[in-house]
């Protein structure tokens, strides 16, 4: 990694988020960057020993959940303001994770400066009946054929005209393949479109494929893309749902050259699309790829920090690149930074998520955090270091996570961390991650 600017190393950074690990990545490298946290997890104390600062709004006793499940939530908080106006050494500099009007509203209020875009063009293409519309109208080649409108609206008879079953029924708005729903039959359709008649939706076919995901920056004139990794889906043993994500690996080894160049050339597209409309910083693709086609098609724009932003800076900041969340930051704040490295040699590592109602790891008491190392049919406990870049090929960070809302169906139990391979195929775990799960 070239050597960070003066300018970005003496700037006061905020990175406030429900979920502290969002946040995580900046951290060890920008000396007066903070973490604003909502919740309490197990981990916040290791990695203060590790020199990370964090706040924590459930640390301060505030007992009500919807005060610091919300990005806009904790800004406003009296606290939150108070801690950053205390810290700052000149105007602070506020990072987040996904875009609100509510975020908008409280940087303009306290005229704290702002590292990531705004609502209006985030929801230009985040939301996924934008998308659509986007598609069609720049890459109808590439788009999944669907119709879109209010669920309440649609009707079975309509749909069967255009597709055949399984239908696919995505909402807006979602996260992690929870508000995307297979339906496969009329029934399916009826219980959905009468639970939901007022929402808007994305209706299409089903296509037997498995999906993959980039992340990227627009720094300047440039758009850096990252290697493509697999999104780990698909698994029954982890999760029913086809649909919830739960997790990613890099590299993703089941696609060809040519794939792989036909993703960098959609998404260099897309990015100069993006570019041109006023977006910079840091963005990511979805794709799926049809498994008897090889056809690639492009799913999702996630206009903001991606799921796998933190975990995947920390690999890049272990192989001794510049992360594209820095070049992101320089890229609100207009600070130069040279040097420009576009290789990622030998780039892996897998992040595997547990959910509530899925497959659980069993081999490690559920309150438990900390480095393994495989040995044999088992693995032996290391130390409680959090270090995702150190990691050696056959170690794993094992992570208990704190449920926000407590017992939600597909909230997050545990995830592992590793440069080991979590699939074996898109769609079957390794050996080792088939052992774990109970």
């Amino acid at each position: 990694m070239h050597k960070i600017p003066d300018k970005l190393l003496k700037r006061s950074i905020f990175f406030v988020t429900p979920d502290f690990k969002r946040g995580m990545g900046l951290d060890g490298i920008l000396p007066d960057y903070h973490i604003i946290c909502g919740h309490y997890d197990p981990l916040i104390p290791q990695l203060r020993k590790q020199g990370v600062q964090i706040f924590c709004l459930e640390e301060k006793g505030i007992d009500n959940e919807k005060k610091y499940n919300n990005t806009g939530k904790i800004l406003e908080n009296d606290e939150t303001v108070s801690y950053i106006n205390k810290k700052s050494k000149e105007t602070p500099v506020v990072m987040y994770f996904k875009p609100a009007k509510m975020i908008d509203y409280l940087l303009e209020k306290h005229k704290w400066l702002k590292a990531g875009n705004d609502f209006e063009i985030n929801e230009s293409y985040e939301n996924k009946i934008n998308l659509s519309n986007f598609l069609k109208k720049q890459f109808p080649d590439i788009e999944i054929p669907s119709l879109t409108g209010k669920l309440g609206d649609l009707t079975f008879s309509e749909l069967m005209k255009t597709f055949s079953l399984p239908l696919v029924i995505q909402f807006g708005h979602g996260w992690a393949g929870k508000t995307t729903f297979p339906v496969n039959n009329e029934k399916d359709f009826l219980e959905l479109s009468q639970k939901y008649p007022q929402t808007y939706v994305k209706a299409s076919g089903y296509i037997e494929s498995f999906a993959v995901l980039n992340n990227c920056c627009i720094y300047e004139d440039k758009i850096f893309v990252s290697p493509a990794a697999v999104q780990i889906s698909g698994i029954k043993k982890l999760y029913p749902n086809p649909f919830v994500t739960c997790g990613r690996q890099w590299p993703v080894k089941f696609i060809s050259g040519e794939q792989e160049g036909e993703i960098m050339r959609i998404t260099q597209q897309v990015g100069l699309i993006m570019q041109k409309n006023g977006y910079k910083g840091f963005f990511g693709l979805d794709f799926l790829v049809d498994k008897s086609s090889g056809k690639i098609y492009l799913s999702e724009i996630n206009a903001r920090l991606t799921a796998s932003s933190a975990f995947f800076t920390k690999l890049e900041l272990g192989c001794g690149k510049t992360p594209l969340m820095l070049y992101h930051l320089a890229s609100f704040l207009n600070i130069p930074l040279s040097n420009f490295d576009t290789d990622y040699p030998e780039f892996k590592g897998s992040q595997l998520i547990f959910r509530e109602g899925g497959g659980q790891p069993r081999k490690h008491n559920p309150e438990f955090f900390g480095l393994f190392k495989q040995e044999g049919q088992g693995s032996v406990y290391v130390d409680n270091q959090y270090q995702p870049g150190k990691l050696d090929d056959k170690q794993y960070i094992f992570l208990k996570r704190k449920q926000f809302p407590t017992n939600s169906i597909g909230a997050e139990t545990a995830r592992i961390e590793t440069k080991m391979e979590a699939l074996k195929t898109p769609q079957s775990l390794s050996s080792w991650v088939d052992e774990l799960i109970n």
